[in-house]
């Protein structure tokens, strides 16, 4: 046999080595779990789609189920989170507040720069505000949403609800007129009269949210120990913050318990924090003025940095100047600017120190105009008037209830106001 025959042989006989064998093995796991892997991704992508399902269905457990498996495969998919976290707090397998808590932190794992961050934002303010009832974290939270959209309408709504909630119904205005500018044209009608509540009926604006935490039952009507409540629920849960403790000192102030309502302001945990809070300063300087205690309120006052263009600042200014340096002239001043800010236009009795102030100072003429003025304005705030209005508005298709209200608003000198409820008036006749 030849050589070459030979080596032809010995080749075709040569048997397969171990490391062919064990690449061919690999190739085949591998092949496997690849396979295994695109059947898997496949059904996860399909669980969010039988989450969704299960969702509009009520069976939450099941719809948690489907998205937390989607999530393991896509773990920042915002939409995803989203649908997770409302399947949380609406299943029944936890006690509310943890639902909330772990709602809260899927919420969060979206960031800023998702389209969805608004949305995700505002949802995590609910979350804080009906179920924590920890109202400083969610107003943060949704002061954070609408700079991300300003057009989140629920944001905006929530915002000015949150004022009425805190004592702070005169901080609401901005917040409503965002709401209103928002508001589909069929329901701005609606707006308006929530508006009015707001403005004048505080307590019964917040009815809904108070049935919604569980302070007011069902046919219960709002009072004020309600409100109290609710206050004393804030405080619980967030003690260290400056607007609770002084929406608590505010309802202490309303039933004439001045001396707990400084004890409670100044027993904050971080006083020179607390009061770079103008809603907070403005509270205890009242206060401070109502005890007689002058020296201080003036010490506080000059301690006021933010917000010196509201409201708040002006009245406070004139209270300082009137009664604590008893010059009447920057009283008079402040007081002008402060009647022009809402709630200023209602508020008769500053009306009437602004006409004290004038009467000093010689100004007898303007003094009396003021008078007059003031006594107008009381007469429009009576209890008659406004349950007359009150008892129109139920019924939003009448153009006369319209018609009271255009005229309620211009007799308040609140132009705005009266033009809306004008463009109602007429939208409702043109649809005749």
């Amino acid at each position: 046999m030849s050589d070459d025959l030979r080596i032809t042989l010995n080749s075709t006989d040569t048997r397969p080595r171990p490391r062919r064998l064990w690449a061919n093995i690999a190739l085949l796991v591998l092949t496997g779990l690849s396979v295994w892997l695109g059947v898997a991704y496949y059904d996860a992508g399909q669980s969010l789609q039988r989450g969704k399902r299960f969702l509009r269905q009520m069976r939450n457990v099941e719809a948690e189920a489907e998205f937390q498996r989607f999530i393991r495969w896509h773990h920042s998919h915002a939409e995803a989170r989203l649908l997770l976290a409302e399947a949380v707090v609406k299943g029944d397998r936890r006690q509310p507040q943890d639902a909330a808590e772990i709602a809260l932190d899927l919420l969060q794992g979206i960031p800023d720069s998702s389209p969805l961050a608004a949305e995700a934002r505002m949802r995590q303010a609910r979350l804080a505000l009906f179920i924590l009832q920890r109202p400083t974290i969610a107003e943060e939270l949704l002061l954070k949403s609408v700079r991300l959209n300003a057009q989140l309408l629920d944001s905006h709504f929530l915002l000015w609800k949150l004022c009425d909630l805190t004592e702070r119904f005169q901080h609401a205005e901005a917040h409503f007129w965002n709401v209103y500018r928002l508001t589909e044209e069929s329901a701005k009608a609606e707006r308006l009269r929530e508006w009015y509540t707001s403005q004048f009926s505080p307590g019964a604006a917040t009815a809904e949210l108070d049935r919604r935490m569980g302070f007011l039952q069902a046919g219960e009507v709002p009072n004020d120990f309600v409100s109290r409540n609710r206050l004393s629920a804030f405080m619980k849960n967030e003690s260290d913050s400056a607007v609770v403790v002084a929406a608590n000192a505010r309802a202490l102030l309303d039933s004439r318990e001045r001396d707990a309502a400084v004890e409670l302001l100044l027993g904050v945990e971080n006083l020179d924090s607390a009061i770079q809070n103008h809603f907070f300063l403005f509270t205890l300087i009242e206060a401070m003025l109502e005890l007689g205690r002058l020296e201080e309120a003036k010490s506080f006052f000059g301690k006021w940095r933010t917000s010196r263009d509201g409201y708040f600042f002006w009245r406070t200014a004139g209270r300082i100047a009137e009664i604590a340096e008893r010059n009447d002239k920057p009283a008079v001043e402040a007081y002008d600017k402060a009647l022009n800010i809402w709630p200023g236009p209602a508020e008769w009795t500053l009306m009437h120190r602004r006409a004290q102030c004038l009467a000093r100072l010689g100004d007898r003429e303007e003094a009396e105009k003021g008078r007059q003025e003031s006594k107008r304005i009381e007469r429009l705030m009576e209890t008659e008037i406004h349950n007359k209005l009150r008892l129109a508005l139920v019924d939003l298709k009448d153009p006369g209830t319209l018609k009271m209200m255009v005229e309620f608003y211009r007799s308040l000198n609140r132009a705005r106001e009266s033009t809306c409820w004008q463009t109602e008036l007429e939208r409702l006749l043109s649809a005749r």
